[in-house]
């Protein structure tokens, strides 16, 4: 309550201050001011309490939100880098996704997509299998699986089995369309891929496919210029496309260009560390262009590890053989012509290599064997030409080729040739033997099984 003082005059007596008297209710009325007070005391705590409630609200919604949020910039993040053809980088995203959120239904379906686009068959199977489990769309994973075998070129009518596909309500485009080229272009269908890309182009022009199966036809017709321009293109307008950059590599390589080629299979490896066969013709390329010393430093660890290709370990016996380090090239090769002794490369270094040595009876052998087999890889360019222009169309003369290509040249060319000779007529029985062959030398014989029971059925074996 607000009061007047009083002061004391001079003479004793009491004047009051000039300043007006102001009451309040508390003066007015103490025992409602009481009321008041209480009333006011328990309208704060119930605030508080409210308060509380809010915040015990609020805050798990925040926490929900910041992960879902996060969960949500990391599906972008995935779905991104599976367009820009940089499935490791995806996959790399996947993992780092599931262990923040564990696994589920969507994670588990674009692990799918990520290994159907590596063509890791069985892990696909497996993370689709996953994916069903978990009750992802069972339309959606059934349309991945289709497109896997088409992809691979293992439909019994690629026609239909592309209608079925694009018959879905909005396909997308950006995950069919890569399958439907790399099928017709597996099959030689090339005018078919061709009309294919001009559908798409009209239909979704904003996409680095179009350029890059383009430049892949031109490559393939051996026009180096046309596809470095249209690589080139590509890579400008999409510099995070992974792909273009591996056929970069190789429309540069065929423009005998290895500087050019070297730098873009440097950025293709930046994303696929463990791809053997990109590191094998960046081996090639650095050869090309005398920097050995690089190539030994980067295919020696694989040696050792015993990750290293037949291509590989050509390259880095020719190193060796230009040193004259013969005991390396044979110590090199050695193993790649127990397998295949008559792959024409390794038997002529090694028949030069033993000849320095002074083992004459194995260098004999060895250029006995490159011999036999000189006319069959001279013949190579020709009979492929030939497959190219489409004036080969039997399954006879895709595996004379492919029979040449794997036994003296390249195993995994000829294991592509013999797969084409099949897919033209899987009766095709001296296809068959030599996947027989093939796979029992590499230690499958699983997969040599299958081909050895398919013959003697055919056959009448028991």
């Amino acid at each position: 309550m607000a009061r007047g003082r009083s002061k004391p005059t001079s003479s004793g007596s009491i004047e009051a201050t000039n300043f007006p008297v102001l009451l309040t209710l508390d003066d007015l009325d103490p025992k409602a001011a009481k009321n008041t007070k209480a009333e006011a005391k328990r309208s704060s705590g119930w605030s508080s309490v409210r308060l509380a409630i809010l915040l015990a609200i609020l805050i798990p919604l925040a926490i929900f939100g910041y992960f879902r949020n996060r969960y949500t910039t990391s599906i972008q993040r995935i779905e991104k880098s599976l367009a820009m053809g940089d499935d490791q980088e995806a996959l790399k995203e996947i993992k780092k996704l599931e262990k923040n959120s564990g696994l589920t239904a969507e994670s588990a379906f674009l692990r799918a997509r990520a290994y159907r686009h590596i063509g890791d068959d069985v892990a696909f199977s497996q993370f689709a299998s996953i994916a069903k489990q978990l009750n992802y769309p069972e339309d959606k994973i059934s349309t991945e699986r289709l497109l896997r075998e088409i992809q691979v070129g293992n439909v019994p009518n690629m026609d239909i089995s592309i209608a079925e596909v694009m018959s879905v309500a909005e396909p997308d485009l950006e995950q069919i369309g890569p399958a439907i080229v790399y099928g017709r272009l597996g099959k030689l269908e090339f005018e078919k891929a061709d009309a294919f890309l001009k559908f798409w182009s009209d239909t979704d022009p904003k996409t680095p496919w179009i350029d890059f199966f383009r430049g892949m036809l031109a490559l393939s017709g051996r026009d180096a210029d046309k596809s470095i321009e249209l690589f080139e293109n590509c890579a400008r307008s999409y510099p995070d496309f992974v792909p273009v950059y591996r056929q970069l590599a190789s429309a540069y390589l065929q423009a005998r260009d290895p500087q050019r080629a070297v730098l873009a299979l440097e950025r293709y490896l930046k994303s696929n560390k463990d791809d053997l066969d990109a590191i094998g013709v960046l081996g090639t390329a650095l050869f090309n262009l005398d920097r050995v010393d690089q190539v030994v430093e980067l295919f020696e660890p694989l040696i050792e590890s015993g990750k290293a290709t037949i291509e590989m370990r050509i390259v880095l016996a020719r190193i060796f053989s230009a040193k004259n380090e013969h005991k390396k090239v044979v110590d090199t090769l050695s193993s790649v012509a127990a397998l295949w002794p008559e792959d024409v490369r390794v038997a002529n270094l090694l028949s030069q290599a033993h000849q320095a040595l002074g083992n004459t009876a194995e260098s004999d052998r060895f250029a006995k064997a490159a011999e036999a087999g000189q006319a069959d890889v001279q013949s190579i360019d020709g009979r492929l030409a030939r497959l190219m222009s489409g004036t080969d169309r039997q399954a006879q003369q895709h595996y004379e080729l492919g029979h040449i290509l794997l036994h003296k040249q390249s195993r995994e060319d000829g294991l592509y040739w013999l797969n084409l000779a099949l897919s033209l007529d899987e009766t095709f029985l001296p296809a068959h033997e030599d996947m027989v062959i093939y796979f029992n030398r590499i230690n499958k014989p699983e997969l040599a099984a299958r081909h050895q029971r398919y013959i003697n059925l055919r056959r009448g074996v028991q």
